[in-house]
Parts: structure tokens; C-alpha cells; sequence
């Protein structure tokens, strides 16, 4: 509220008495004085919801919801509770503005709790899974007490065809057969959820719907803190790292060194601590698409140190030792087996079939004998080197292709 220009200037230590009038004119003794009321404008037409992201792989949502926020997003509290939080706004010519308040929650027993009061008052849910994680969805729900009815969509990081297979196992849990779409920026993702919002009420509703969406548009994401992170090691670091990566073995190649392991080789760079793995089955397949896939092991890099190292350098030995040793933890491990699987693999004729490990086999033929990839496992199954669960996946996504 503010008193127009016009208006005497009041005195305030003279006694007034003051009466409003239509709430537009205030007198003051024998004074009057227009008033004009203003309040924040508000758009009629803008609408906003809570949106939760959950899945069983906490860095693979993080990484979403980075991508879909740009920079309105806070981790703040991803080091301490796993909660990371975004903004997504979403303009329409009808003049409508939908903004989705982004909640990327953990979803684990030890913080169920927790979890579930941070889920009060949403408006939809996206998922987002790998392929072999679907049969999890149900729990994750019935942990968080969520309703498979609420506006939803499945985010399935991986193929199309993957995301069918997918869509196939989860219609029992949605109660109906939900379109499979293949989409290419997580933009797309946030406006089929505005979209469904606006329209759930109405036949034009698309929700719950499953989506794929390629791991190169969402890759793992653990954030740290930056006001605390410490700086690439010096060159003094370097040379011990490198000296210790040599007692172990290891091939040094300027700043990194080389372990091999059956998933490929891991390249850890001694001066930032950085691990990227080329997967083994490029070297058994004919493509030229050679490629490398990040590899999280630790999202923090302060605490201990020495007199000679600092906390970045004694880390960075911590992780040589551990990908050496192979003592790993469950998440590193899936992020290395993920590494194994590619959905292009074209086996290269001048590499005799025998020759390629059981892990990189795909859907194909042998060449000389002409038996099949499932014939093959099934004898796997029998000799003990092939777990049943896997032949049962590998079946499923092999009629699934044929079918398709």
C-alpha cells in the first residue's frame, strides 16, 4: 500500500483520527488522503506441482534430475540424507506455465522413514531404472507408500526394445498397458509430466507411460561439495602414486595407469583421481564406436592425509589398490557389469567365437556350428557356469527381440 504523490505529507506526531472509506480514500482529521492498494501480481495461469524421482541407483537419479533442472538444482543434502532438489518450468503458447518442484529421494530400508515424509503432497512420479531393475519397482512403492495411480512415468535407461520388455512386466502393476516412447533430452520427460497434469483429468492423458531414454543423456552423478574439495595432486603426489602403481604391476602411461580386470580396463588418472573403464567387449566386436564409461566409487575426496600426500592423492591410491584387489562395493560393481552390455555388439569375424567370454555373448549364431546363444546358456546352466535367473532374463529378452 502506498499514498499517492498528491497526498499532504502526514505528520505523525499529530493526533489523528483515521477512518477508511471504500478502502480507497483515508481521512485524517480534516485531511484526506488517496490510497491505492497494490499486491504481488500473481499469474492466474501458473500451476505448480512436487514431482518425485526415485529408483534404486541414488547417482543415476541425481544424474537426471541435473540434466532436467540445469542450474536450479541443490544437492546440499545429497552428502548427508541422499536428497537432491531441482526446479523444471515449462511455458505453453496457451499462456499456461507449469513448474515441477523435482525431489530426487533415496530409496533404501535404512532411510525408508525418512523417505516417506519426504513424498507428502506430490503430484506424480518419475522412475528411473535400469532394464534388469524392473521387478524392484513394486517394492520401492510399497516401501515409500506411493499408489501406482498417481500421474507416472518409468524412465528405463536403455534401449527401446529394452523399455517394451519393461512395459510388458510392469502391466500388472499399472493395471493397464502403458505406451512405450523413446525420447531423446530429459526436457521431454518433464513436459510429458507437466503435460499429463494439465490433461489427467481428460481422454489426452498419456500417464503412467514408459520412456527410453539413453545412458548418455543421463549418466551417474554424485555431487560433492566444492567449497571443500581439494585441489589435482601435485606433481611430488604424482610420482609417489606412480611408484606405488608400479610395485603393484600396473602398466603407467604418463598421468594414468591401466588395471585390467575381466570387464575391461580402468584407467585411473593419478592426477585427479578420475576412473574411466573401456569395456572388454570392444575388443571382440567389428564396430569402430570404441567407448568409455565413468566409473563411481567415492563421491568425496577430503579427510585423511599425510605429511607427503594430501586427502585427493590418498584417495586415488585407495582406489588403484581397491579395483586391484577387486574389493568393491555392490554399486561399483553393477556400474562395472552394466559396462559389459551393449545392445550394438557385432562380433568380429577375425576373433574365433570360443574366444569371447560368456559375459559378452549376445543375441547371434555361431558361426561354424550355428547354435544359438540360448542353446549355448542352457548348457552353461547344466556345467554350473550360468545362474538360472540369468537364463531365464536372457530367454525372455531374446523372445522379446524375436517378437519385435
Amino acid at each position: 500500500m502506498w499514498i499517492s504523490s498528491i497526498a499532504p505529507r502526514l505528520n505523525l506526531f499529530m493526533p489523528v483520527s483515521l477512518f477508511v472509506l471504500n478502502q480507497k480514500v483515508l481521512v485524517a482529521g480534516n485531511q484526506c488522503y488517496i490510497l491505492r492498494m497494490t499486491t504481488p501480481e500473481v499469474t492466474k495461469n501458473r500451476m505448480i506441482f512436487k514431482v518425485l524421482i526415485i529408483g534404486n541407483d541414488l547417482p543415476l537419479q541425481t544424474g537426471f534430475l541435473s540434466r532436467a533442472s540445469g542450474n536450479r538444482v541443490s544437492c546440499q543434502m545429497y552428502n548427508t540424507i541422499g536428497l537432491s532438489l531441482g526446479v523444471a518450468r515449462h511455458d505453453y503458447p496457451s499462456g499456461q506455465s507449469v513448474i515441477l518442484q523435482l525431489w530426487s529421494i533415496p530409496c533404501s530400508e535404512r532411510l525408508d522413514r525418512l523417505s516417506r515424509n519426504f513424498t507428502r503432497g506430490h503430484s506424480a512420479i518419475i522412475v528411473i531404472i535400469r532394464p534388469d531393475e524392473v521387478e524392484s519397482i513394486p517394492r520401492m512403492f510399497d516401501h515409500l507408500s506411493l499408489s501406482p495411480k498417481t500421474p507416472l512415468i518409468v524412465v528405463v535407461v536403455g534401449s527401446v526394445r529394452e523399455a517394451e520388455d519393461c512395459s510388458y512386466r510392469l502391466e500388472a502393476f499399472l493395471g493397464r498397458d502403458s505406451p512405450v516412447e523413446a525420447m531423446q533430452t530429459t526436457e521431454e520427460i518433464t513436459d510429458s509430466i507437466a503435460t499429463g497434469l494439465l490433461t489427467r483429468n481428460s481422454r489426452e492423458c498419456k500417464l503412467p507411460m514408459i520412456v527410453a531414454l539413453d545412458e548418455e543423456v543421463c549418466p551417474l552423478y554424485e555431487p560433492t561439495l566444492p567449497a571443500i574439495a581439494a585441489p589435482p595432486n601435485t606433481p611430488e603426489e604424482i610420482n609417489e602414486i606412480r611408484t606405488i602403481a608400479i610395485e603393484l604391476g600396473l602398466r603407467v602411461v604418463e598421468e594414468s595407469c591401466a588395471v585390467e580386470m575381466d570387464e575391461g580396463v580402468a584407467w585411473i588418472s593419478m592426477k585427479t583421481g578420475t576412473i574411466k573403464l573401456k569395456p572388454g567387449i570392444c575388443r571382440y566386436c567389428s564396430n569402430s564406436c570404441k567407448r568409455q564409461s565413468n566409473i563411481c566409487i567415492v563421491g568425496t575426496d577430503v579427510g585423511w592425509s599425510t605429511l607427503s600426500l594430501g586427502s585427493k592423492a590418498l584417495l586415488t591410491i585407495a582406489k588403484i589398490y581397491a579395483l586391484t584387489a577387486r574389493m568393491l562395493p555392490t554399486r561399483v560393481m553393477k556400474q562395472l557389469e552394466r559396462s559389459t552390455v551393449c545392445l550394438r555388439f557385432n562380433p568380429s569375424p577375425a576373433i574365433s567365437i570360443k574366444n569371447v567370454p560368456d559375459r559378452i555373448l549376445s543375441g547371434f549364431k555361431y558361426p561354424a556350428s550355428g547354435k544359438s546363444l540360448l542353446d549355448a546358456a542352457k548348457e552353461r546352466v547344466k556345467q554350473g557356469l550360468l545362474s538360472k535367473d540369468v537364463y531365464i532374463l536372457l530367454k525372455k529378452k531374446l523372445h522379446n527381440l524375436e517378437s519385435s
